[in-house]
């Protein structure tokens, strides 16, 4: 009676831990109005596009799928909290899954906690992103093959793990990395009953049949549809940014800003989860796909690569956490085991505070945004921030009705974003590199320039008036 009053007393604390940590994803949620690929994401669920019409590699079917009916559903504020809303199944995933290799009510649930106040995993569910849907698809089908308490037969669970990974590639191709130890285990283990995998998968791919289909009626290959979305080559004899930047092991010191915002996510049980391979079998096959992911994350030349740490990010936390208590049981730090899932965000804040009171200086982008600060965006994530409204908000003031607002990238999906929410309507935005006829709207609305920053064509046709965020374009 006193044993299970005091072990049900030792789950408190990592079950409150959970409990603040989605809460928290919520209160720091960057809201309908985003910049860049995740304010692109949120304007593209309000076009009522279910499906992709093609399928290349920045074509994300069965998110589009989920996020357009969301939209569609309940509007721009509930998709644009979507994420937080899917820690709670990722939390039970990863519980189930460190119940699986073995541990105990109380770890697992530490277990869960570390991985979403992990810098990378709590950073995207603040976002409008493909990465939170997706790994909880690649957890799920890791706990499928380890939780025994499911009632399966073995054609049953292979089946499901197959129409996990269908729906996982529906999302993004690093599935095919993070998975490919599992399946390795799977073959040695099942061998011919492989087979009953790829119905499944073919199930779960579904939602990207129609962008299979458009392109197959406009005569490009099966193979050069999956070799362009597995690779990111439209033509495999071009040399293209994806494949340049694959690898790139000999760029990283040139790119270690990125590289050190990758870092972050091993901040705590993740770091021990790394660097201790396992003696438990059932972690080594973890530890090897966290590691997968890890090698090609931090090698892969672009500036969020943190972002295609997630799964690695949440598997590490697993092995992290019960490598830690296995560490500490015997000794008096033992009760630290607890606090490590806070060991991110203490560390994290506590640098950002130094950082705000000007003790010290830290890399920032060459090129900045209005309202937002880089340090805050990127490495703080469990601070809101809502830099793109207070854009958003000032164009509004500035740019009349009928307006053409011309923007890089990053501006233009906050722009697009807000007017999806239902902001700065009747205006026009087009990219800098994009846009035509600008003289149309000197004559009447005016034409904006949101900054000079990638825009120097423009930039150098017109007179720039300065507003208190961007120019208004003149005549020359």
């Amino acid at each position: 009676m006193v044993a299970a009053v005091r072990n049900r007393a030792a789950t408190v604390i990592p079950l409150l831990l959970v409990i603040g940590a989605i809460i928290a994803s919520f209160l720091a949620s960057s809201g309908p109005i985003q910049w860049m690929d995740n304010g692109v994401f949120l304007a593209d669920a309000a076009q009522g596009v279910y499906f992709s019409q093609t399928l290349g590699p920045l074509d994300h079917p069965l998110y589009l799928f989920v996020t357009t009916a969301l939209y569609a559903g309940f509007g721009p504020l509930v998709l644009s909290f979507m994420n937080s809303l899917l820690l709670i199944p990722l939390a039970w995933a990863i519980y189930r899954l460190a119940k699986g290799v073995g541990a105990t009510t109380q770890l697992a649930l530490l277990c869960a906690a570390a991985a979403i106040l992990c810098h990378c995993v709590f950073w995207v569910s603040t976002k409008a992103e493909v990465y939170i849907l997706h790994v909880v698809l690649v957890t799920l089908a890791y706990m499928l093959h380890f939780d025994e308490k499911f009632r399966l037969g073995a054609l049953q669970k292979l089946f499901l793990i197959g129409m996990l990974t269908g729906l996982a590639g529906a999302i993004h191709q690093l599935t095919f990395i993070v998975l490919f130890p599992l399946y390795v285990q799977l073959l040695w283990q099942h061998k011919w009953r492989m087979l009953i995998t790829l119905p499944g998968f073919a199930l779960g791919f579904s939602v990207a049949f129609p962008g299979i289909a458009n392109e197959l009626h406009a005569g490009v290959s099966l193979y050069d549809i999956g070799h362009r979305y597995l690779i990111g080559i439209p033509d495999r004899t071009a040399e293209q940014s994806w494949q340049g930047s694959l690898f790139r092991f000999d760029d990283m010191w040139h790119e270690k800003n990125s590289v050190a915002l990758m870092m972050l996510s091993l901040i705590g049980p993740q770091v021990v989860g790394l660097v201790m391979f396992p003696k438990n079998p059932k972690l080594r096959l973890l530890w090897w796909a966290a590691m997968m992911n890890f090698i090609f994350a931090v090698s892969y030349n672009v500036t969020d690569r943190f972002t295609f740490f997630l799964p690695g990010a949440v598997l590490l936390s697993v092995i992290g956490v019960m490598q830690l208590q296995a560490l500490l049981q015997r000794t008096a730090a033992a009760p630290l085991v607890n606090a490590a899932p806070l060991a991110a965000p203490v560390t994290i804040l506590a640098v950002f505070a130094i950082y705000s009171s000007g003790v010290i200086d830290l890399p920032t982008h060459k090129e900045a945004l209005p309202f937002r600060d880089d340090i805050h965006y990127f490495m703080a994530p469990y601070l809101r921030d809502r830099s793109a409204e207070q854009f958003v908000l000032s164009y509004e003031k500035s740019a009349p009705q009928g307006a053409l607002i011309i923007s890089d990238w990053t501006p233009n999906g906050a722009l697009r974003s807000a007017q999806a929410a239902g902001l700065l309507q009747n205006r026009t935005f087009e990219l800098c590199e994009e846009v035509q006829n600008i003289d149309a709207y000197l004559k009447g609305p005016g034409a904006y320039l949101a900054r000079t920053s990638y825009c120097d064509v423009i930039a150098g046709r017109f007179d720039l008036q300065t507003l208190p965020v961007g120019y208004e374009l003149r005549a020359k």
